[in-house]
């Protein structure tokens, strides 16, 4: 709430700013603290601070609004000058100047914003090349939380053209690393890390949730997570819901449908993960051994 507005909302200015009210900007204030959603609170402050339409959200703040997978709220806003010039210092806000190209800015949730593919751009500068590519495979398939209607936020050409574009920039080795080993198809974190940790061991890269088909009908059996098609064999990383009496019927009918055509399959979980995915690395590394691999 801005202080001129608190007679409206049902509260007072002298209510915003004592204890039980907190200062987001000069000016904006919520009451009580907690009561706001983090998410929320995040765009309703953008909103106000981005309405001279000078900045943008960017960095943290864009990526909070996007729905970046593991992101937490900045503590001040992140803030892009759209103009090149460097913001000056308000409290609670964190200015930043740099090349946006007209492309590379949009209106999300009525606020001004750095597009998907620029806000994972911004975060090379302090993210690792692992969680760069989570995020990336996100933004190329973002149905991780069961949203499966969701549109592609975007796509290996345009984070290549972005990189291409802002050679120089902080991060950019990083981003560059990490758009390399993206892919598109991950259906979960989990998917990619695995993928991740077998390539780092000396494996070689299975295909991402690619379907697997009868030999002689053609007919589809299964969409597995991670493929070997040369080696016939899938790897599927089971979540809890896997427990459900019914999902577990169906994964033994899945099961016996690729015995029936030669398919192996390997069934991990969470306990699999543990110490940098080893056990996974292991079972995986000694199926593919008995299936003709040499490594």
């Amino acid at each position: 709430l801005a202080v001129r507005e608190a007679a409206g909302a049902g509260t007072t200015p002298r209510r915003l700013r004592g204890p039980r009210g907190r200062r987001h900007l000069h000016g904006l204030y919520s009451t009580p603290p907690g009561a706001w959603d983090p998410a929320l609170l995040n765009t309703a402050l953008l909103r106000a601070a981005t309405v001279s339409g000078q900045d943008v959200a960017s960095h943290r703040s864009a990526a909070l609004l996007w729905g970046f997978p593991g992101v937490r709220p900045p503590r001040d806003l992140e803030l892009l000058s759209t103009a090149g010039d460097r913001r000056r210092r308000v409290q609670g806000m964190a200015g930043r100047r740099g090349l946006v190209l007209p492309d590379e800015t949009t209106i999300h949730r009525g606020v001004p914003v750095t597009t998907p593919a620029r806000t994972w751009l911004d975060l090379a500068h302090r993210a690792s090349v692992q969680q760069l590519v989570l995020w990336a495979d996100w933004l190329f398939n973002p149905v991780w939380g069961g949203d499966w209607d969701r549109a592609a936020l975007s796509t290996p050409e345009e984070l290549a053209r972005l990189i291409h574009s802002h050679r120089g920039k902080p991060g950019i080795r990083v981003a560059r690393l990490a758009a390399d080993r993206a892919r598109v198809g991950s259906d979960s974190p989990r998917e990619t890390a695995l993928r991740l940790a077998l390539v780092d061991a000396g494996l070689p890269e299975p295909a991402v949730n690619q379907w697997i088909t009868d030999p002689l009908t053609g007919e589809r059996i299964h969409r597995g997570d991670l493929v070997y098609e040369e080696y016939r064999l899938t790897l599927e990383y089971e979540g809890r819901h896997h427990s459900d009496p019914d999902q577990v019927a169906r994964d033994i009918d899945r099961q016996e449908r690729l015995d029936g055509v030669g398919w192996t399959e390997i069934r991990l979980s969470e306990r699999h993960a543990r110490d940098g995915w080893r056990r996974a690395i292991v079972k995986t590394r000694s199926a593919l051994a008995a299936r003709g691999w040499t490594g």
